[in-house]
């Protein structure tokens, strides 16, 4: 009876619900029953900083190549594709610009949220908690979204893809998580004796099955990527889940390594260009795996928590900036734009001498999806999902 009880408590304690689950590639068991939309929407956070001016390239700017130096991506190197005459996208972002060219993805550059200082972590609350400063509150925007869709305890319409939920999705609307499992794949023999193991346990018997039915969904166990390609593993497992017609509407899926001080690159070597590379990769993967009539359902979101310097340091990179870009795709997007007020690169344009200067609120985006994509209205999302954002215009995205 102690050995019995050591297994189960610790199966089920603090490593316990997440633990099995996990192993099998799937998440604990969440009652999705009652779905309240068939909106969904998958927010991508670039986690470090990504630098916009090599991404979407204001190439046309006067001042860009002269102040880019060797950061510069050149048109005539075929290093670029043009998006409107002014901008144009990094060659990486290919996959990217065919949505754009179909009108199912939107650029918003020069775009940052209310902080000005240069720490990731501080950024990254801000942008997660959805205040207009960091620590402004104990949960994230998203989950306080999830709360007004309609989800309760016992549904969970978050989903949060890695080892850990997401700032952004904590707080006390229903959210599950899902990780990659980097096991080997699991024989049918050592399943049946696990089943058989467990089925007089009720708890563990039902999570077992959960796991199961989630490991087949995903369809990853014993093929997970690491490194920057776990972001396509991950890509594909969300798009998988929130397909599902009574599974979770909203995901959250990280990506790091977007602090490039050193090595960025420009055209083809250096860290940024196979960082964009794994990104289209990512995003085509999710779409692949989006039926058509989920997809015109579906917004993909992505953001990072601030730009980086106009000019290049002596270590071939950038450093924290502040003014950066948003990226929005999604089947009913009202795309194929680079939405900025630009401010120009000019010396006297610069913010601090230093940075792009910001011309549009990210919480402008977001509302945009909030209101024309989930019907919440103005008033809930300016009193209990962005707090303070009253004074921010909608885009007319959706």
């Amino acid at each position: 009876m102690c050995h019995e009880f050591t297994r189960r408590s610790f199966l089920l304690g603090s490593a316990g619900a997440v633990s099995l689950p996990t192993f099998l590639g799937g998440f604990s068991s969440v009652a999705f029953a009652n779905v309240p939309t068939n909106k969904r929407l998958t927010l991508v956070f670039l986690r470090g900083g990504m630098d916009s001016l090599g991404v979407v390239v204001p190439y046309a700017d006067p001042a860009y190549a002269s102040i880019r130096k060797n950061l510069a991506i050149k048109e005539r190197d075929g290093q670029m594709i043009d998006a409107d005459g002014f901008f144009a996208f990094h060659k990486n972002l290919a996959p990217l610009h065919d949505y754009y060219k179909k009108g199912q993805m939107a650029v918003i550059h020069a775009v940052a949220t209310p902080y000005r200082e240069r720490s990731h972590f501080d950024a990254q609350d801000l942008l997660e908690n959805g205040t207009t400063k960091p620590n402004g509150s104990n949960s994230g925007w998203l989950n306080r979204a999830i709360q007004a869709m309609g989800g309760s305890r016992s549904t969970a319409l978050g989903l949060s893809i890695g080892p850990s939920t997401q700032t952004i999705l904590r707080g006390e609307g229903k959210v599950t998580s899902w990780s990659p499992s980097y096991l080997r794949v699991v024989d049918e023999d050592l399943l049946g004796r696990i089943t058989r193991m467990y089925e007089k346990d009720a708890l563990l018997h039902q999570n077992l099955q959960i796991a199961q039915e989630n490991m087949g969904i995903a369809d990853t166990q014993g093929k997970a990527a690491r490194g920057d390609r776990a972001f396509i593993t991950a890509m594909e497992a969300a798009a998988k889940f929130l397909a599902q017609p009574s599974g979770p509407r909203v995901a959250v899926v990280d990506m790091s390594g977007w602090d490039t001080h050193a090595n960025q690159g420009s055209g083809a070597g250096g860290r940024l260009p196979g960082l964009l590379k794994v990104l289209s990769e990512g995003v085509t993967s999710y779409r692949q795996k989006t039926p058509d009539a989920v997809w015109n359902d579906t917004i993909i979101y992505i953001v990072t928590e601030f730009g980086r310097t106009v000019r290049p340091n002596g270590s071939g990179g950038t450093d924290h900036g502040t003014a950066g870009l948003s990226m929005v795709l999604g089947g009913r997007l009202k795309g194929g734009r680079v939405i900025s007020d630009w401010p120009g690169l000019a010396e006297n344009k610069l913010y601090e001498n230093r940075d792009l200067r910001p011309t549009t609120d990210l919480r402008a985006a977001s509302k945009a999806i909030l209101t024309n994509h989930f019907g919440i209205s103005n008033q809930i999302i300016d009193r209990n999902i962005l707090p303070g954002s009253s004074g921010v215009r909608t885009l007319d995205l959706v």
